[in-house]
């Protein structure tokens, strides 16, 4: 209630002054079908000058695009002039942009028409696009051509897809079919972007529905590094919450790894993750064992990973190990040099893996005189 609050707030400074001002995109769309939002972005005739002018503390966002951040009570809201935008080289940010009169000529420039709705301080709806229609038929339909709007920004395909992960919905027909006329041009959008899109498709209740129109719309396809993920069309993903799973699963079979991991932005333990599950795919780990390995937290993902590839639901139990950490041991290097007398080297660490495993298995007690023994058998 603070946020809105804090919303309103902006929207009365910017009447009284004699602007126009409405709240406008995902948190209209969001307040419609009772979602809880958790940011607000606002839609003016008042130049960003002035809004920079009207308030006490304000960010220059993006002053070229006409945005300015305007912070209250340390809530940022994003207020943005109305605009109309002209081609998009980069396919991602427009050539020029023109300041406008005309709230529908910037809610023209949006996306889906369901996030081209706008609203006042006194909830009166403005929806020349005709998004409410389309909200309470739950269809993402694209404002205008659908080619145009994919080959402005291509990202918008991804996004366009996630919202239906997001919100349950379907995809509009000419929608659907134009994201199949341009979906090579995914190809043309930064990984970071990419990236992100598809950690929130595979976190959205409707992640089947969604992965099922990324096939359809043969995405994937224009994407080399993803591409392997065709592989499991068929597979209920309904078993899969986790994003980086989604990553893992691409990984699977490539043969370039490191290129891989290179490529994409994942941060180091991101990185390790891969490679750990990715490893452990390949030559399996017992659960127990991982756990006490990798921590609890991959121990998940490790199971949810093998229940989607066997294709099983099977609730993630909690394992009761009978040791924590290697400082746990019973026994320590000394007392292992000791008893076999041999150069130190990596044979240590083997044994060490060895001991640990097999206490943790439960096939040793960690019992020092219990574990002199196993090391004397290993001699």
């Amino acid at each position: 209630m603070e946020l809105l609050a804090t919303g309103k707030m902006v929207l009365q400074t910017l009447n009284e002054a004699g602007y126009e001002a409405y709240f406008v995109g995902g948190m209209v769309r969001d307040q419609l079908i009772n979602l809880p939002i958790y940011d607000i972005d606002i839609t003016t005739s008042a130049k960003p000058e002035v809004v920079m002018s009207l308030f006490e503390k304000t960010i220059a966002t993006g002053l070229a695009h006409g945005t300015v951040t305007v912070i209250i009570n340390k809530i940022p809201i994003e207020v943005t002039t109305f605009r109309v935008e002209t081609g998009y080289a980069d396919y991602r940010h427009p050539n020029e942009v023109i300041f406008t009169a005309s709230l529908e000529d910037d809610l023209k420039r949006r996306d889906f028409t369901i996030n081209a709705i706008a609203r006042d301080i006194n909830d009166c709806l403005y929806d020349p696009m005709q998004g409410l229609n389309d909200l309470n038929n739950q269809l993402l339909k694209c404002v205008g051509v659908p080619t145009e709007r994919f080959t402005e920004d291509p990202l918008r395909m991804l996004r366009g897809i996630r919202f239906v992960s997001k919100l349950g919905f379907s995809l509009d027909h000419e929608t659907l079919e134009g994201i199949k006329k341009v979906s090579p041009l995914i190809a043309h959008i930064s990984k970071e972007r990419i990236k992100k899109e598809l950690e929130g498709l595979i976190q959205g209740s409707s992640r089947q529905e969604a992965m099922h129109y990324l096939y359809d719309t043969q995405l994937l396809e224009a994407l080399p590094d993803l591409a392997p993920l065709c592989e499991y069309r068929s597979y209920n993903f309904e078993l899969l919450t986790h994003p980086i799973l989604l990553f893992v699963l691409a990984s699977l079979n490539l043969e370039e790894l490191s290129r891989y991991l290179s490529a994409w932005p994942f941060s180091k333990e991101e990185k390790k993750c891969i490679q750990v599950l990715r490893s452990c795919v390949h030559s399996p780990v017992p659960m127990p064992y991982f756990t006490y390995r990798y921590g609890e937290t991959w121990a998940q993902l490790y199971h949810q990973l093998i229940c989607f590839l066997n294709q099983e639901m099977r609730p993630y139990e909690v394992i009761e190990l009978p040791l924590q950490t290697r400082k746990q041991l019973a026994i320590d290097v000394a007392t292992i040099t000791k008893i076999i007398n041999r150069p130190k080297g990596p044979w240590i660490q083997q044994l060490l893996e060895e001991i640990e495993y097999q206490i943790v298995m439960k096939q040793l007690v960690n019992n020092r005189a219990v574990l002199i023994e196993f090391i004397k058998q290993y001699r």
